[in-house]
């Protein structure tokens, strides 16, 4: 008997590239406000990017820790701003996730994950750093943990184990449901949760399926894909 239903939450429940687009242009408009001589996106983030996560491999999961030391970085370039750059790198990732978190769910996102709520515990597990509590959707869900809190990322089993501890059930009672066929169904399907491959209409390709128990096209479905795993 099923009891806990896991979500991913970057398209799974929402596409992620026009938020991230979004917030990118948010934080640019609030970088030059700082100062006009601030380069965003800059030439060489990708560079600094790469020395960091060679500094500190975990970077490479700490999305939000990554982004603000680069934010101080470029920021602290400005000799003016360059004593106040940690506080002013702070106040920017503030702005960056607010704006981050403002997604749009894929059509019945909602409606879908209320009627689930009624009979199950939901709960999200993600390697991205949106913040549910912000999206309206997240009063479904009765916990989320990140790989950032974790300390490991999905496909690494850590998140799955974490949910089936906090949520008290044996891995048959949970079900989890994700697009990607690596960090979330081949992961999941590895410690034995029950999977749903969410495959959005404008999915791309996938030369070599996961070993899914179901798989879905659109949010609407779900409840009927989980009926199907109760049985």
């Amino acid at each position: 008997m099923i009891k806990v239903i896991g979500f991913d939450l970057d398209n799974t429940l929402w596409p992620v590239k026009p938020a991230i687009m979004g917030a990118e242009k948010v934080l640019a408009a609030h970088l030059r406000s700082l100062h006009p001589d601030i380069q965003y996106p800059h030439p060489q983030s990708a560079v600094l990017r790469d020395e960091l996560i060679a500094q500190d491999p975990s970077f490479s999961f700490r999305l939000t820790a990554l982004r603000r030391e680069i934010l101080s970085a470029l920021i602290g370039e400005i000799p003016s701003l360059r004593e106040t750059a940690n506080e002013l790198a702070d106040e920017a990732m503030i702005i960056f996730l607010r704006s981050r978190s403002l997604v749009t769910p894929y059509p019945a996102a909602e409606t879908t994950l209320a009627e689930l709520s009624q009979t199950y515990a939901l709960c999200a597990l993600t390697n991205g750093n949106a913040d549910l509590s912000r999206i309206a959707i997240g009063q479904y869900f009765e916990f989320v943990r990140s790989a950032e809190e974790e300390g490991a990322p999905k496909p690494e089993p850590a998140l799955f184990r974490y949910a089936l501890s906090r949520a008290g059930c044996a891995p048959h009672e949970m079900v989890y449901v994700g697009d990607d066929p690596d960090l979330d169904i081949r992961a999941a399907a590895a410690i034995g949760l029950k999977t749903v491959w969410f495959q959005s209409p404008d999915g791309q390709p996938v030369s070599h399926p996961p070993p899914y128990d179901e798989i879905v096209h659109h949010l609407k479905d779900l409840p009927d894909a989980i009926a199907r795993l109760n049985r």
